[in-house]
Formats: C-alpha cells, sequence, structure tokens
C-alpha cells in the first residue's frame, strides 16, 4: 500500500467490515480517514479503530488517494457530486454500490480521477473476505495495483468483467448468507437430539472450516468429495436423501439463479 491513504465514506456494516479486515492486514490505522452521518457514529469508529474521523466526507476524501464509496447505490450520485471537486489528481474512487454502473460514476468525476467498482463480503472482517473488482477505463496499471493491494489486506480480490458482477455476487458477497443459512438448521438440529447449542455450533464451524479446506485444496468436484463422506447405505446418503426429498439443492439452484 505505501502511504497512500484511504477515505472510506459512510462506514457502515460493509464499511466497517472492509476496514476492519484490512487494518489487521496491516494497513496503518493513522492512514485511514472515515466517514458517516452521526458524530456518535464516528467516535465510536475511532476509538474501537484508531482511524481519523469526520462527518465531512469532503475533509475526509481531499487527504485520500483512495476512496472508498460505502454508501447505498441511491447515495452514489450524491456524495461524489459532494466530494467531487475536491479529489486528489490520480486519486481512486471505489464504489461497493451494487448495480451502480463504473461508466455511471465515471460520468461525475473530473478528469484525472479514476474509478473502480467493487464488490466485497462481510468475512473481509475476519480476513477471509472475497471482493470482486471492475476497473474503469481510465484507471491505470498503478492505480488498479494500488486498489487490488488494499482489497488484499482483507481477504481475496478476483477481477471480473462488469458485466459479471451481477451474476457472481451471490456466490461471492451474498455466499456467507446462504452458509450460515446451513449453520443455523445443523446447529438447531442438534440442539433437537439434546446437543448444547454452543457445542453444536463448535462442531458445526469446524465442519465448514474443514470442508472448505478440503474442497479448496482437492482437484475434485464438491460432489465427489460429498460422495466420499457418504458411504453407500449409510445414514449419511440417507439424510441426503432425505434432504433431496425436500428438494434442498434445487431450492439453493433455483435462489441462487432466479432474479430478484
Amino acid at each position: 500500500m505505501g502511504t497512500a491513504a484511504v477515505a472510506i465514506l459512510g462506514t457502515g456494516t460493509m464499511g466497517e467490515a472492509l476496514l476492519a479486515g484490512s487494518l489487521d492486514g496491516g494497513l496503518a490505522a493513522d492512514e485511514v480517514w472515515v466517514t458517516s452521518r452521526t458524530q456518535k457514529r464516528v467516535d465510536d469508529l475511532v476509538a474501537t479503530y484508531g482511524v481519523h474521523g469526520t462527518t465531512d466526507n469532503v475533509e475526509a476524501a481531499s487527504t485520500a488517494r483512495i476512496v472508498v464509496l460505502a454508501v447505498p447505490p441511491s447515495h452514489v450520485s450524491e456524495v461524489i457530486a459532494e466530494v467531487a471537486g475536491h479529489l486528489s489528481d490520480g486519486a481512486v474512487v471505489v464504489s461497493l454500490a451494487d448495480a451502480v454502473a463504473l461508466a455511471d460514476i465515471e460520468d461525475l468525476l473530473p478528469a484525472g480521477v479514476a474509478a473502480v467498482r467493487a464488490m466485497p463480503s462481510l468475512t473481509a472482517q475476519v480476513g477471509h473476505g472475497l471482493t470482486l473488482v471492475t476497473t474503469g477505463d481510465t484507471c491505470t496499471d498503478e492505480q488498479a495495483e494500488t486498489v487490488t493491494a488494499l482489497l488484499g489486506l482483507s481477504g481475496e480480490v478476483i477481477h471480473v468483467d462488469e458485466d459479471r458482477q451481477a451474476a457472481l455476487s451471490p456466490l461471492s458477497s451474498g455466499g456467507p448468507a446462504y452458509f450460515l443459512y446451513v449453520a443455523d438448521a445443523m446447529v438447531e438440529a442438534g440442539a433437537m437430539r439434546g446437543i448444547p447449542r454452543d457445542l453444536a455450533r463448535r462442531l458445526v464451524t469446524q465442519a465448514m472450516a474443514g470442508s472448505a479446506a478440503w474442497l479448496r485444496d482437492s482437484s475434485e468436484d464438491a460432489a465427489v468429495l460429498r460422495a466420499e463422506v457418504t458411504a453407500p447405505g449409510g445414514a449419511g446418503i440417507r439424510r441426503i436423501a432425505e434432504l433431496d426429498r425436500h428438494a434442498v439443492r434445487a431450492a439453493f439452484v433455483t435462489a441462487l439463479t432466479r432474479p430478484v
């Protein structure tokens, strides 16, 4: 990252996740500005992370080489209009807003300021994020590398064409929700069988972590690995059959592919 300053404008849930993961990954707190609409929220962030904070987006953005827009899509144009005239030449604006096109962002920025569209996941806060990144036409290789280095502090970065962002985000930024949905069901199933929830959570957490590591390190498809766990005629395969009877797999595929 070098000495490039970072401003995170609108540090809500996603912005804070990125902040926490980046700081844990080595970003210097004194190089970071955060903003929020309320002074209390700013004070809480400053106290927790040791960064600079303000309710003034212009104050934060004017010092930064990377300006992260962690605001809702409906506020993107408003915030850019607020800070555009104060951005440093060569700065990069990184939008985390879903469905706001790069071209629309670039149209609002002054010459000499590049744009990047990024879709991180909340797991960035624990250093295991996955961020989809699309660079704008005016973004130089050096600027792209700087942004990638920042986002890479909190997890993996994958560069994709902009038209693939919508198709991939249910598996990346949205993915943790589905695993947590399953984890919640498994913990409840354990509780129904008399297992204390804290123990069930420990078992489920390790099973998920181990499965993820196994899938990551193996060249086999997930279905092949799953078959290794569920021996013919065993309890595991019968439970999978019960899930299939309730169309759980089909429901997942439908939920992740149907337009919303």
